[in-house]
């Protein structure tokens, strides 16, 4: 049973649910379900423990945040195992990158708060300014299934190492890691109250939580419609909001091809496809097109699909049934409206025992025309969309013509066409002649329909800090004498 984790002490439900395997459509565990009454328990513990936690000294504080980070270290592969049976990421990712960057996440946050300063300023009114960044209180902090452990610890790092206390919910999906967290986070010294952990679906325990008049800020990263609904339900608070995505792979015929081919192998690829930031819609200048279709289509077949406890496997399930058939309706969607299926489309073979899990062969799309619903919508699958172009004019039309605008990638060797596209792409981050590659020093965030704030270095201060500005007269300034 997992249960939630509230004032340091776990505590059951009247309620549970199951948490299931998706290599193997079994059940793992049986997980407390919540609502209003563990919700209201939760904040109130984190209200509590906000005074002490808050002003502690930062240095203490921030011990306290490295030794969490030390101890991810030394759990990583228990954690990584525990990751892989609860949401299907494969164990290669979470063993060799996913759970060790969670470490980090703790370590960069504990030096940014020990290095934590305002701006101090005379004015001509004959004050002294200085501002202070505050943490703001209560935080809700919720996570998605993708890449649960890893966002967890993302959300939970600067929250708490800036001060705040948290209630943390994850996903339904994928509720057994973050667990694991609290209970290191206890280990490492954090008092009761300052994490606490509400299990349960949205409607029952993510809606109180964001909607809590206790709660000052939230940080969420989910799909788009998940994101407005909290912001009309939860009113005036701060908020992060890391949404959807369906983000431009733009290749030009100038880069370097064999390094572009790989980082669109591997931008759709990894995590499943089951990634925000994933390079969905591959656009491909005409001059290369055939032959990087060609090329594309042999390196996706090679791609070994199966066991994620296997280190050598590439791609393992998706996370859930329903999942399962939003992915297949759309590679039924993209057949329909004319694009051309040239690999998968089916159901891989796997072994016996993972034939109740849910499975989807790497699937490619190409000649898709930007107007059709897989070029459009967030699949959040194994299943890229090549579309030619053939100016930068063009492939910058393409890359703007969604309703998202997390990040993009950008493939060429011409530095005028760098700055230019650098500066016109509509999305929070381009990355150029790479991969996604995540530094804590970035800003992480998007633009329209792929979320609002940004979280990362002294950029998490949006979300999890206000500025106060404090203005302290020389003696001298003029006040006017009413009255006398």
């Amino acid at each position: 049973m997992i249960k939630h984790l509230i004032n340091g002490k776990h505590v059951e439900s009247k309620e549970v649910f199951e948490t299931i395997n998706p290599a193997t459509g079994k059940v793992i565990a049986e997980v407390a379900s919540g609502g209003q009454q563990e919700v209201d328990a939760a904040v109130a513990a984190a209200k509590a423990a906000f005074p002490n936690w808050s002003t502690m000294e930062v240095k203490k504080r921030s011990q306290i945040m490295h030794k969490v980070g030390e101890l991810i270290t030394k759990h990583v592969p228990e954690i990584a195992e525990m990751e892989t049976n609860d949401c299907g990421q494969v164990i290669g990712q979470t063993l060799n990158a996913l759970i060790p960057r969670s470490a980090h996440n703790f370590h960069y946050f504990a030096e940014l708060a020990s290095h934590m300063h305002g701006e101090t300023y005379d004015s001509d009114t004959g004050h002294l300014n200085y501002t202070l960044q505050k943490p703001v209180g209560v935080c809700a902090l919720i996570s998605p299934w993708n890449v649960p452990f890893m966002t967890a610890t993302w959300k939970t790092g600067p929250c708490l190492a800036l001060g705040n206390t948290a209630v943390m919910k994850m996903s339904e999906l994928s509720p057994m890691t973050v667990t694991r967290l609290g209970e290191l986070l206890l280990e490492a010294g954090v008092p009761d109250g300052v994490f606490n952990i509400v299990h349960g679906y949205g409607q029952q325990a993510g809606e109180p939580l964001v909607s809590h008049p206790d709660v000052r800020a939230i940080s969420f990263t989910g799909s788009t419609a998940t994101g407005n609904h909290i912001i009309t339900q939860a009113g005036l608070k701060k908020y992060s909001m890391e949404l959807g995505g369906k983000s431009p792979f733009i290749i030009f015929d100038d880069a370097d091809y064999e390094r572009a081919l790989d980082a669109a192998i591997f931008m759709i690829f990894s995590n499943n496809g089951q990634r925000c930031t994933a390079g969905s819609r591959i656009l491909v200048q005409n001059t290369i097109y055939e032959k990087f279709v060609a090329d594309y289509v042999d390196r996706a077949s090679k791609l070994i699909v199966g066991d994620p406890l296997d280190p050598n496997t590439i791609i393992g399930p998706l996370i859930s049934k329903a999942h399962y058939n939003k992915v297949t309706s759309y590679i039924e969607a993209g057949q329909k409206e004319g694009a051309r299926l040239v690999l998968g489309g089916g159901t891989p073979q796997v072994a016996d025992k993972f034939k109740g899990g849910f499975w989807v062969e790497p699937t490619v799309f190409a000649d898709v025309d930007n107007k059709m619903s897989i070029a459009q919508d967030e699949i959040f699958g194994p299943v890229p969309c090549i579309i030619p172009f053939k100016t930068e004019e063009e492939a910058l039309q393409i890359a703007n013509d969604t309703p998202y605008g997390l990040s993009s990638y950008l493939w060429t060797e011409n530095t005028g066409r760098v700055l230019r596209l650098g500066k016109a792409i509509d999305a929070g981050m381009t990355f150029v002649n790479s991969q996604n590659v995540r530094d804590l020093r970035q800003p992480f965030g998007g633009t329209k329909g792929s979320g609002v704030g940004r979280e990362g270095n002294h950029y998490s201060y949006e979300v999890f800090c206000e500025v106060k500005n404090v203005a302290i007269s020389y003696g001298n300034h003029r006040i006017p004498r009413w009255g006398v």
